[in-house]
């Protein structure tokens, strides 16, 4: 799925020095040399705040949930250093019946075949029945990390079709009408440097992954 007009962006949270926004899936955080999309969420949330953002960090396209960006380029700096130790929590829904809690430490390579340190902690909120809604927390940030993280512990998540199950990722398409991700960013806690206090931004559960929970519950 490719943003090609400019969707509506919910504004979690508005300071002069951040903006946080609940990103809709399917939509690029900023333009990429690779892209041939003309929506992004930088650029629409500028014109909607009426100044520049500046970028501070990505979560991917086919995900949904919180962002921040920088009213200023010190501003970006300082939220990208808050970032690396901000209690970052995520909604995925996972195959299996996962533990009651897990990790993985394994370590993750990077664009240059680099092994990186990467750090996932999970807890299961709900059981289905064959699969596990999962509160993810990470303390990294490599790429798709908690994709290949729970891929490699055997609970891919709903709609990756990148480390997850086809057969199932299709089940879901045609049952329950699932055609993303379902990985949803539902929480950033981090320091806000300049006021001296933490902020929490909190984003709902998406819509549409709130009606495959809703579908499941029926089930």
């Amino acid at each position: 799925m490719v943003a090609r007009e400019p969707p509506e962006i919910p504004i979690l949270h508005q300071d002069e020095h951040v903006v946080a926004v609940d990103k809709p899936s399917g939509l690029l955080v900023h333009r990429s040399a690779e892209s041939t999309d003309r929506v992004f969420l930088l650029q629409t949330v500028a014109r909607v705040v009426g100044r520049p953002l500046y970028p501070v960090h990505r979560i991917d396209r086919a995900a949904s949930g919180v962002v921040l960006l920088g009213q200023s380029p010190d501003d970006a700096r300082w939220l990208q250093g808050a970032l690396a130790a901000a209690r970052k929590e995520y909604l995925v829904l996972v195959r299996g019946q996962a533990p009651d809690e897990g990790a993985s430490d394994r370590p993750l390579s990077d664009e240059k075949r680099i092994p990186r340190e990467a750090h996932t902690r999970f807890v299961s909120v709900e059981r289905f029945q064959r699969t596990t809604l999962l509160r993810v927390s990470i303390t990294s940030g490599r790429r798709h990390q908690i994709r290949r993280h729970l891929a490699h512990l055997a609970h891919q998540i709903l709609g990756d079709t990148t480390y997850g199950k086809g057969r199932l990722n299709q089940e879901f398409r045609d049952r329950f009408d699932l055609h993303r991700l379902f990985l949803h960013a539902h929480r950033i806690v981090l320091r806000h440097e300049p006021r001296g206090e933490d902020l929490e931004v909190t984003a709902p559960l998406a819509p549409e992954l709130e009606a495959v929970l809703a579908r499941l519950r029926e089930e």
